[in-house]
């Protein structure tokens, strides 16, 4: 049976107890661990492995075990370890600025892939590291990056922002109704019978008035302490530092106090998440409040991403196009001629790459507003890429022939394909 969300999955045992029973009838959490090492060293096949990195194939809701873990050893916040979330909607600073923070305090990055137990395809990426500093208690940074659409998977952003002493909001490059959502659903989140984060920090681009009004509208618990700023985030330390000025204000604060029903807290539990004894009854096993708020990237449905890119093939000019996932460069969605096979996978890496680069850039030279679309040009090809505005974390790519295609006729039809998907 599990022992553990992340890591630590306790001694060997027989693999026939540890896998998931495929008819449980209460829709429990059960997970199967895969790839699981314990050094970073060169294994017999001569493959380098890292103790860091976990794969977990799961059945059930991994948001409500994780929940349950935290209820019971988070109930007390005043006792518990200091923890901060990061949310970064269209993932550009999280995994940067705990990546920094590894770098420098010399902690690890402890990763977590959750993967689906029928396909194998990564729900969602959990990963932490700790900062260490003198005179100071240990602080634990989490951040969640949802890979696939879904409801349980859209809440375990939501499941590690409720018992932290505060959530960072990285807020990006984003249009309006994005922006509008991302508040919707965090209002409903902080309503939740289970919320008890005490701050809730949004970071903001400068001249980002609009967006700080959109979030003085909104109607937070009385609990909730909301802070706004809105500083240059041109780089991983210039994010952290900000998110460190906050927290070295609020983190004397006193914390949410624990609901009175509460049981005492068990003893400070860091990185994995403990979950409930599948061996108890169903009647037996605690019973998470229904959740009603979901946050996560927006994720483009692969299939109706394929149907967009099928108009486009038909152009003059056309070698191949494909969605991309901007966050990890894998291709969602591809068409491509079968006369002039291009490799879209290494394409759509590449430009991934590219897209970080010039978001970076554009906001480090204040160019204002989110990053639309990049051309580049050889004597033989072109390479057009627009990212979807419904979907920030998306772009579609095209490679076009220099000498036969019509660059303007090609550009309108990606802004027809942007408007098809909204």
């Amino acid at each position: 049976m599990l022992k553990s969300l992340f890591g630590e999955l306790g001694p060997a045992e027989d693999p026939r107890l540890r896998a998931a029973a495929p008819d449980e009838t209460d829709g429990g959490f059960a997970a199967t661990a895969i790839l699981e090492s314990v050094a970073t060293e060169v294994n017999e096949r001569g493959q380098i492995v890292d103790r860091h990195l976990r794969d977990l194939v799961v059945t059930g809701s991994a948001a409500a075990a994780m929940r349950d873990h935290f209820a019971a050893t988070r109930a007390d916040l005043g006792t518990a370890t200091r923890q901060i979330t990061l949310l970064d909607p269209t993932g550009v600073w999280a995994s940067a600025v705990i990546k920094a923070l590894s770098d420098a305090g010399g902690q690890p990055v402890e990763r977590l892939h959750l993967r689906e137990h029928t396909t194998l395809k990564t729900l969602a990426v959990i990963e932490r590291t700790s900062l260490v500093r003198r005179h100071e208690e240990k602080l634990n940074l989490y951040h969640a990056d949802v890979r696939s659409p879904g409801q349980d998977t859209a809440e375990i952003p939501v499941a590690l922002m409720e018992r932290s002493h505060l959530t960072a909001v990285i807020v990006g490059p984003m249009q309006p109704h994005a922006i509008d959502a991302l508040l919707a659903s965090l209002a409903d989140a902080t309503q939740l019978p289970g919320w008890r984060c005490p701050n809730l920090l949004f970071m903001l681009p400068p001249n980002a008035v609009w967006i700080a009004n959109k979030i003085a509208a909104v109607r937070w618990p009385q609990r909730v302490n909301v802070h706004v700023i809105d500083e240059p985030l041109i780089s991983a330390s210039a994010v952290w530092n900000a998110m460190l000025g906050i927290w070295n204000l609020v983190k004397l604060q006193p914390a949410w106090e624990a609901p009175a029903a509460a049981a005492s807290p068990a003893a400070p539990s860091e990185f994995p998440f403990k979950v409930a004894d599948l061996s108890r009854p169903p009647q037996a096993r605690p019973v998470a409040p229904a959740p009603v708020a979901r946050l996560g990237r927006s994720v483009l449905d692969p299939a109706r991403a394929a149907r967009a890119l099928a108009d486009m093939l038909p152009l003059e000019g056309m070698l191949g196009c494909a969605a991309v996932d901007a966050t990890t460069g894998l291709v969602l969605a591809r068409e491509m001629r079968e006369d002039q096979p291009v490799d879209l996978d290494v394409i759509g890496a590449a430009c991934a790459q590219i897209l970080r680069e010039h978001r970076q850039s554009s906001s480090a030279m204040g160019l204002g507003g989110p990053v639309e679309e990049i051309m580049t040009s050889t004597s033989a090809r072109q390479m057009v890429m627009r990212v979807i505005s419904r979907y920030p974390d998306v772009f579609v790519v095209c490679l076009l022939d220099r000498q036969r295609t019509n660059l303007p006729l090609a550009r309108y039809k990606l802004m027809e394909l942007d408007k098809a998907l909204l």
